[in-house]
């Protein structure tokens, strides 16, 4: 409801002879708190037939292209309006610059650049310094898609119409326009950079910045380093680019060196380390950033949550959330997807569908984030449920939403669902299968030993199979105990990945399982001549907001002493229950006794040994584990559940475990 103009406005309308009540009136713009109340406004000039309003009429186009009064309403509803004001005048270049800027940031640069030909086609007045700093702003917002011609053309015009090369804001606007329009251009910027005589702040940031996102941190650390009076947004830039180079090392230096470390900057280390798979130290530094006493805000809850799913950090993740809904950041749909995700990816499938029925609005990553947790707890007919409850709200599915579906039907070992979906994604919905998909439709096959038919889609494929499609092949080669064609497949995918150990150990584990102890030699002896080490199985669980993690036959925790008894205790009640290990997996060739001593001590059996020392027995156990869980600890974990009572869900890199009664949710598909 908009509110009502005070009486002493209309008062001041009505009183023509008042010589500053023009003035008075634009000045209450400034108070308006919607575009509603500036068109009251608005009105009392009109009704009153004030003369020389040409003052409140500029205000009133600022008003509308730029208060923050006016971006929470409709940005397009507020331009709309504020150019049929403009239309009724006899525009000053105020009023063109205004309207100039207004488009410039908005979603319609384009806009700006038609406003700028109509002006020059009048001919009423001449373009300024500031015409051409918003002028040029909107040619970089466009470089995408015209070619990147247009910004050179405007960079004519500022010639042409005499501008220096001393204007800083100018050529600041020009720098960053060359910087973003492509990989070229940079040197076309740092032409202009050398040339400039003044050189604010601004001008080395953004020169710094556009070597930093092209990759160039070297010379980006020399400008960073003669430059004077770096600001805050100069650190920043500099510890962005080594972040986004992958020098995590040089960056936390750089940040240790702050003289004062702001919010932005903090979010940035921790996005750089979340997306850098590097979650351990997203925490730590999330940790310290509140011993600073910095707030967190949205940025940092969404850089954050990623990195408590890829630990499985629930407690951390559950606080998170906690300060999410003290903030009111919950009407926040991108906060919300990240709550989502972590639950799912936390075992907390439950509370992640709780978050999902609160959000007022879901987006179709929502809706994916959603589906594709379900696919990864195995709950195949709730994802399809939910599937059919998206199409129903009018939802338009994307190829993501497909993977998820598909991902599902894999867990589920579904066949006949998964090729009704893949042929509907692309006959119904008109979505052309990418490599991720044939990826899935690969693993379903595979998964339920159909290998010709995932062979014969493979050859069928009109693109060229990727290390993931052929990964899958010979994982379900091994499930299969065909190492015939998983030879022949590990021959392409070395070709396209010599150097990644995943595949050679599966090639080992093959012929383990053959008892071809000869070939596992040599394929042993060819990852040492190549120096490829194998990726050590690690489980970890987090605890009082720690993360504790172990290695196969780990002996370096605190605990270890009280653990390893804890495990002949565990041993010794499972064999009572009829326990006998599958000493089948071992890949070496060793005497019984000995393989059952080396399974013992895998990495998931020292965290649940670890955890029933040290946690409640109402307590779910959550372990998260780098590879896929063994056969022989998968048998143990289900009847530790039965015989201790305990709830234990097991996160691998395929899926979700969920043991209890000595049943596991996989239903031993997996």
């Amino acid at each position: 409801m908009a509110a009502t103009i005070p009486k002493s406005t209309y008062l001041q309308a009505n009183n023509t002879s008042t010589p500053n009540h023009v003035h008075n009136l634009a000045f209450t713009l400034q108070t308006c708190k919607s575009l509603s109340q500036a068109k009251q406004i608005h009105a009392c000039i009109l009704r009153n037939n004030v003369s020389d309003s040409e003052h409140f009429f500029a205000k009133l186009l600022l008003f509308c292209t730029s208060s923050p009064a006016t971006s929470r309403t409709s940005s397009t509803t507020a331009l709309d309006y504020a150019l049929l004001v403009f239309e009724q005048q006899l525009p000053s270049i105020f009023m063109w610059n205004t309207m100039i800027r207004g488009y410039a940031n908005s979603n319609y640069p384009m806009r700006a650049i038609g406003l700028y030909i109509r002006m020059r086609e009048q001919g009423v007045v001449q373009p300024n310094n500031y015409t051409f700093t918003f002028l040029i702003k909107a040619c970089a917002e466009m470089s995408c898609v015209l070619n990147y011609s247009l910004g050179p053309a405007m960079h004519a015009q500022t010639i042409v119409f005499g501008i220096p090369d001393s204007d800083v804001h100018v050529y600041t606007s020009l720098l960053n326009m060359y910087a973003s329009i492509a990989e070229e251009n940079v040197e076309t910027a740092r032409k202009l950079f050398d040339r400039m005589k003044d050189r604010t702040a601004a001008t080395w940031n953004s020169m710094i910045s556009a070597y930093t996102k092209r990759g160039n941190i070297t010379v980006a650390r020399e400008l960073f380093d003669v430059m004077p009076n770096k600001n805050e947004k100069s650190w920043n830039v500099m510890v962005c680019g080594y972040t986004r180079s992958g020098e995590f090392d040089v960056a936390g230096r750089l940040f240790n060196y702050m003289p004062i470390k702001t919010l932005p900057t903090w979010n940035a280390m921790i996005a750089g380390y979340t997306q850098a798979s590097r979650p351990a130290e997203a925490l730590t530094l999330f940790h310290q950033m509140q011993l600073a006493g910095v707030r967190p805000d949205e940025i940092t809850v969404v850089s954050i949550l990623p990195s408590c799913a890829q630990l499985g950090a629930l407690e951390l993740g559950e606080w998170v959330h906690l300060y999410v809904k003290r903030n009111k950041f919950n009407s926040n749909t991108t906060v919300c997807n990240a709550l989502i995700d972590m639950y799912a990816k936390c075992g907390c499938i439950d509370k992640a569908m709780d978050v999902f029925k609160g959000m007022r609005d879901q987006t179709v990553v929502t809706w994916n984030t959603l589906i594709s947790g379900l696919a990864i707890h195995g709950q195949a007919e709730e994802a399809i449920a939910l599937f059919t409850e998206m199409e129903t709200k009018g939802v338009m599915p994307d190829a993501i939403t497909f993977v998820g579906l598909l991902n599902a039907c894999a867990h589920a070992g579904s066949v006949d669902k998964a090729w009704a979906y893949f042929k509907d994604m692309q006959m119904v919905y008109g979505i052309r299968p990418k490599i991720e998909h044939y990826g899935c439709m690969v693993d379903v096959l595979g998964r339920t030993h159909h290998l010709n038919e995932a062979l014969s889609l493979i050859d069928s494929m009109p693109l060229e199979p990727n290390s993931v499609v052929l990964g899958s092949l010979l994982s379900a080669c091994r499930t299969c105990n065909d190492s015939e064609l998983g030879e022949k497949v590990l021959e392409r995918l070395v070709q396209l990945e010599p150097l990644n150990p995943g595949y050679y150990v599966l090639l080992s584990n093959m012929y383990a399982s053959a008892r071809r102890w000869e070939d596992v030699t040599r394929v042993r002896n060819l990852m040492k001549s190549r120096g490829i080490g194998k990726s050590p199985g690690c489980s970890s669980i987090e605890m009082n907001n720690t993360v504790h993690e172990f290695v196969v036959g780990d002996k370096t925790h605190p605990q270890t002493q009280e653990i390893y008894r804890k495990l002949d205790e565990i041993s010794l009640r499972l064999e009572s229950a009829g326990y006998v290990p599958d000493t089948s997996i071992v890949l070496f060739d060793l005497d019984e006794e000995e393989k059952a001593q080396n399974l013992s001590v895998h990495s998931e059996k020292l965290v649940v040994a670890f955890a029933l020392l040290n946690t409640h027995t109402a307590k779910p156990i959550r372990v998260v584990k780098n590879l896929r869980v063994c056969r022989d600890c998968h048998l143990a974990i289900k009847l530790i559940s039965k015989e201790y009572g305990r709830e234990i869900v097991l996160r691998d890199c395929n899926r979700f475990h969920h043991f209890k009664d000595g049943v596991c949710s996989c239903k031993e598909f997996w």
